[in-house]
């Protein structure tokens, strides 16, 4: 199984693999390394999650950036304005290589939008995403 789950990450071009190392026990995947983005790493565990025989993937995949830049709180917050989501109560602060998202939401969906273009900020290595989810339900 090790073999196989080593193919599937050689396969997707968006994971650097060489910079991944695999132990497979009892089904289980547990993946290691340094990557640069987020999405490589949901990309990695994607890749094997669903190969026959997992029974599960640990994901110990960490995310440093090549960046030394700072991280700029304008920046996210700018980005969180262009989008599509109602930003007015969320509130940004950042630490290191850390962004902390606060505050509330109409939905699941804007808070999960909040946390992909949080993301999606060159540097951050880590996102909490504290909104919480505030709506009204008319039953009327």
């Amino acid at each position: 199984m090790a073999d196989e789950v080593l193919v599937a990450l050689k396969r997707n071009w968006s994971i650097p693999s060489e910079k991944i190392s695999v132990k497979v026990e009892d089904g289980w995947v547990t993946l290691d390394g340094e990557l640069t983005w987020n999405y490589q790493k949901e990309a990695a565990q994607h890749a094997v999650h669903y190969l026959v025989g997992v029974n599960g993937v640990d994901n110990n995949i960490r995310i440093k950036s090549g960046r030394n830049d700072a991280i700029e709180k304008k920046d996210i917050e700018h980005a969180l304005k262009r989008s599509t989501i109602d930003d007015s109560n969320i509130k940004v602060s950042v630490s290191d290589n850390v962004v902390t998202l606060s505050g509330t939401v109409d939905s699941w969906y804007q808070k999960g939008e909040a946390c992909r273009i949080t993301w999606n900020t060159p540097g951050v290595s880590h996102v909490k995403n504290d909104l919480d989810i505030d709506y009204e339900i008319d039953f009327s």
